[in-house]
């Protein structure tokens, strides 16, 4: 009886390790995602912003590499479920479902532009760094920058509408509640969902995201490249 269960446990991961060479591909069906494959002329425009209940601004950095904008269908919410669990992208993307997302096109901070984008529901995962800068240690000649906690990636779903060229979002990333013990001027608290199983991808974004309308200034329009003369969904 033993054997048996270690040969189909060993039989079970060679499955798991043959499936994963192409990639996560389970249930992608490429007719409910045939509309992220067209042309667009959509831009997005996203402004990501911490909150940690103690300062009044902090630092926000995020690398390219961990900027991804998704269709929002069932399989990439799926994904996500899969691979945010493990806190990255542990598991590749197949061949069929690699080429829909997005990267990217310019950033500066957490200020962020999609363009060439077909109208429709996005997901948007980023893995941003909060931190904060201490005067009077730089005056000092101490440490100057903090990071306020880890990197972590959040989601938000977006919509792009087919009434504006231009659509621009804030994402706010709430980062009161998780634990932060680097910084004598932080407290120290634990998340109370961090013993909690992580719910399923059904609504909105990460439990403590929050989406917002948000109206570039002109000096950001100018840096990001966003028409200043057309009116964006978000205004």
């Amino acid at each position: 009886m033993k054997h048996y269960k270690y040969t189909l446990c060993a039989l079970m991961g060679l499955t798991l390790l043959v499936s994963g060479c192409d990639g996560y591909n389970t249930n992608f069906k490429p007719d409910q995602v045939a509309w992220a494959k067209n042309p667009g002329n959509k831009t997005l425009a996203v402004q990501v912003v911490g909150n940690d209940g103690l300062h009044q601004a902090l630092q926000c950095n995020v690398a390219e590499k961990d900027v991804m904008l998704l269709p929002d269908t069932k399989f990439y919410r799926n994904y996500l479920r899969v691979d945010l669990a493990q806190v990255g992208f542990k598991e590749k993307l197949g061949h069929q479902a690699e080429p829909l997302v997005r990267r990217v096109s310019l950033g500066s901070g957490c200020r962020l532009v999609f363009n060439n984008l077909p109208e429709g529901n996005w997901l948007l995962v980023i893995r941003p760094q909060f931190s904060i800068h201490d005067d009077a240690a730089a005056q000092s000649g101490g440490r100057s920058q903090y990071n306020v906690v880890p990197p972590a990636f959040v989601w938000s779903a977006l919509a792009l509408s087919p009434e504006s060229d231009v659509t621009t979002r804030q994402v706010e990333v709430d980062i009161s509640r998780l634990a932060r013990r680097k910084h004598p001027h932080l407290h120290k608290h634990i998340s109370k969902h961090s013993q909690k199983r992580l719910r399923e991808f059904h609504g909105e974004g990460s439990l403590n995201t929050r989406v917002e309308d948000w109206t570039p200034t002109l000096s950001d329009r100018q840096e990001l490249g966003l028409p200043s003369s057309v009116k964006t969904i978000g205004q």
